[in-house]
């Protein structure tokens, strides 16, 4: 049984491509900090961990390197013809952007 043409384009909504947009980068982090985490023998909670690579000065080239795969994101949309989606991936982008602009001049 085909897929109805509906169907599939029902998620080609911005609020879909910024909720993947957003959560996208905070998977990514958290499997940053699996396997950071858990590479060395002193495993740290999250927010100990989130603390030490913000006191290090780290924090805003770890986040910039989450977002990442909002890239991959952005090309999977672009080729199943989501182009509505891919306007909320590109907010979702910019809001990360200003966010590590923010902490950077802190």
């Amino acid at each position: 049984m085909e897929a109805k043409p509906n169907m599939i384009k029902k998620y080609n909504k911005p609020v879909y491509g910024l909720l993947a947009g957003i959560l996208l980068p905070v998977v990514a982090f958290l499997i940053y900090y699996a396997y950071s985490a858990f590479s060395v023998e002193a495993t740290l909670p999250l927010l100990d961990f989130i603390q030490t690579i913000y006191k290090k000065g780290a924090f805003t080239p770890v986040l910039s390197i989450c977002v990442l795969p909002n890239l991959i994101l952005y090309l999977i949309f672009k080729k199943i013809d989501y182009w509505y989606a891919i306007k909320g991936v590109i907010l979702s982008i910019l809001t990360y952007t200003i966010l590590v602009l923010i902490l950077k001049f802190m």
